[in-house]
């Protein structure tokens, strides 16, 4: 009896094992690099309890503005808030939470106050839901540049990430592959 696994699967078996890079720091203020994962480049830090992971940003159709998706994980007993975010090249960044009001149709507000993440939680910031906009980049993002986000935590402090603009083809295969 012979088994037979998918290309696919080989290789996402093969990357998720060989290519995961975290960035680990003592002081409230850290920098990571991009991290290869099996599904494709994305940014990724940990500073004290706060984790961030799975960090892009697709090209934009529009040069005047983008999106910054990544999730945000606290594995400490207090929970901390994500209060604001600045970027480079980005002339301003704005967390905003997207909600839909039925008939397909969407409303986006910014998020006052700072976006909660609870202790030894996760909230997950992605299309359709909450995100970080990217307003008048100085230049245009296409895809394999990067982009320097700092975000700031009422507790942890200034965390800053390299974050991946990535093509709007490759983000459209990975989401639609089951398992990703």
């Amino acid at each position: 009896m012979r088994f037979f696994l998918p290309v696919c699967a080989l290789a996402v078996l093969a990357t998720a094992t060989a290519c995961t890079s975290t960035s680990t720091a003592a002081s409230p203020i850290a920098t990571a690099t991009t991290s290869t994962t099996a599904t494709g480049p994305r940014g990724s830090v940990s500073v004290g309890d706060i984790k961030i992971s799975n960090a892009y940003i697709p090209q934009p159709a529009s040069p005047d503005v983008a999106a910054a998706y990544f999730t945000v994980t606290d594995v400490g007993a207090k929970g901390d808030v994500l209060l604001s975010a600045t970027s480079d090249p980005s002339s301003q960044a704005s967390l905003m939470q997207e909600s839909e009001t039925g008939a397909d149709a969407g409303t986006m507000a910014n998020i006052s106050g700072g976006l909660s993440i609870p202790a030894d939680g996760a909230v997950e910031l992605g299309p359709g839901g909450y995100h970080l906009m990217l307003t008048n980049p100085a230049a245009t993002l296409t895809a394999g540049e990067t982009v320097v986000l700092r975000l700031r935590f009422k507790t942890t402090g200034t965390v800053t990430l390299k974050v991946p603009v990535t093509s709007l083809l490759s983000d459209a295969q990975t989401s639609s592959m089951p398992g990703m």
